[in-house]
């Protein structure tokens, strides 16, 4: 009954929109636009509801309890779903043949097959074992019916509204089709997904084992990789990319909440606001504030992937989480500035991260503060940029021991004014290492394209041919 509300939902949307607002083309762009919004925030607060699908995990230890279970169907229609927060949007709001096809030849198939299957999901969906927020299973079917047919309508808008169709004789269409399709399927990969299919594995993640050190080899080559392919191409196709990857990066972090929502999970750490920070600075080209975003996530990130907080099987939901995560965060805002999707960073710069770092630091201060404060009555304590959990941030730096007995305490709140100064200069000080590395980079690149124009004039000179490399960026 309820796969039929769905498709017959589907049909009734599909068609009244094609019938009554197609009739006027821009009116129709603005209507698809804004239900692709909602489609995506409908997708947000979803993964804030309970989901004990975490929980299928093909071996693996977490807490003490050992899991063995595996749901391939499930896996793969959540994964082949999964696609749709980014996608979608990428195919309303930019003429782009190949998320147009990704949409409707590969998506659309995958929310149908979802919703073919519906019952599957919600079997996990109302599981008391699910951590996330529960709610009734009459709002849980309402949601997920209204979710499913905005995620089989809006392709099929692009379709018939558009007039997009596969041009199957363009061989191109199917390189294009082909080659991005398992690159999008590998970003837009659920975070639970590895532990479903594959369990937690024999590789153990630690600072400095071989799985850090492969992360942080992937983690580089992508960036080159993407640089290299993308670094000619017009700025459409290149901001295309960077906006991808931005809301690639904002569903990854709100896929955490599948693990419970609550304040400690808020994202207020740094690395995790960059999920926020860099979708609204791409997305709406702010300058000023993707300066800010830059300088302090890059680096934050960087501290991050060199100290990682990784621990056990290596395909766990946290470990995938947290390399996932902070890979992007050093990805997308390192690709926009490579790519030249804002202006070089300058001296302004670091006034503008100074800016936004020390009011970003001021409210982690003050807010954990006073959450520690009622930590007793609230039963959890909150470590903010890592500047209240004095044990843990001694293990990494044992020489800053001394500054845990300068301290002020007024009733149930406690500062360390000298160790958090410390962390907040530091941490600055490493900001500006950074900035310094960054203006060496612009240079070794200018060096870089000066000695490949000489390469394809001196190529041009000797055999009297026009070189079919690019001689300049396209801007």
């Amino acid at each position: 009954m309820y796969q039929s509300i769905a498709f017959l939902g589907t049909i009734v949307l599909t068609l009244i929109s094609l019938l009554i607002i197609n009739k006027k083309d821009k009116a129709f762009s603005i209507y698809l636009k804004i239900i692709t919004v909602v489609f995506c925030a409908i997708g947000f607060f979803r993964f804030m509801l309970s989901d004990s699908f975490i929980w299928v995990i093909n071996g693996g230890y977490y807490s003490g309890t050992y899991y063995k279970s595996i749901d391939v169907l499930q896996s793969i229609l959540r994964w082949g779903y999964y696609l749709n927060y980014a996608v979608l949007p990428m195919a309303v709001f930019f003429n782009n043949r190949i998320f147009r096809n990704i949409a409707i030849y590969f998506c659309l198939p995958f929310s149908i097959l979802s919703t073919i299957f519906m019952g599957d999901f919600f079997k996990y969906f109302l599981d008391p074992m699910g951590r996330g927020l529960h709610l009734s299973a009459t709002f849980r079917y309402i949601y997920f019916i209204i979710e499913l047919i905005l995620a089989m309508s809006i392709p099929l808008m692009v379709m018939f509204g558009y007039k997009h169709f596969f041009n199957i004789k363009d061989k191109k269409e199917w390189i294009n089709y082909f080659c991005a399709l398992p690159l999008v399927l590998l970003q837009m990969m659920p975070v639970y997904l590895p532990q479903s299919l594959l369990g937690y594995t024999g590789l153990v993640a630690k600072s400095f084992s071989m799985v850090h050190i492969v992360w942080l080899l992937i983690t580089l080559l992508v960036i080159f990789g993407l640089y290299y392919f993308f670094r000619f191409k017009d700025y459409d196709t290149r901001y295309q990319v960077c906006v991808f990857l931005s809301i690639v990066l904002f569903f990854h972090y709100d896929s955490l909440y599948l693990m419970g929502f609550s304040i400690p999970r808020l994202p207020i750490q740094l690395c995790n606001l960059g999920a926020y920070f860099f979708l609204v600075a791409v997305v709406f080209r702010l300058k000023k504030f993707f300066d800010f975003t830059f300088i302090v996530n890059i680096t934050g990130a960087a501290v991050a992937m060199l100290m990682p907080d990784i621990d056990g099987g290596v395909m766990g939901f946290w470990n995938i989480h947290f390399m996932f995560e902070h890979s992007l965060v050093v990805i997308v805002p390192a690709l926009c500035m490579a790519l030249r999707i804002f202006p070089r960073v300058n001296a302004k710069s670091i006034k503008y991260a100074f800016i936004g770092y020390s009011c970003y630091f001021m409210f982690c201060l003050i807010s954990g503060t006073i959450l520690n404060g009622f930590s007793a009555e609230t039963g959890f304590k909150v470590n903010y940029f890592y500047i209240f959990d004095l044990k843990k941030a001694f293990d990494y730096f044992p020489f800053l021991r001394f500054t845990q007995n300068i301290y002020i305490r007024a009733g149930r709140f406690i500062v360390y004014p000298l160790f958090q100064l410390i962390i907040y200069l530091g941490f600055f000080g490493i900001c500006l290492l950074f900035y310094w590395l960054v203006q060496s980079l612009y240079k070794m690149t200018d060096d870089h394209l000066q000695l490949r124009l000489s390469r394809i004039d001196l190529y041009e000179k000797i055999t009297k041919k026009k070189s079919k490399a690019p001689r300049d960026f396209v801007d």
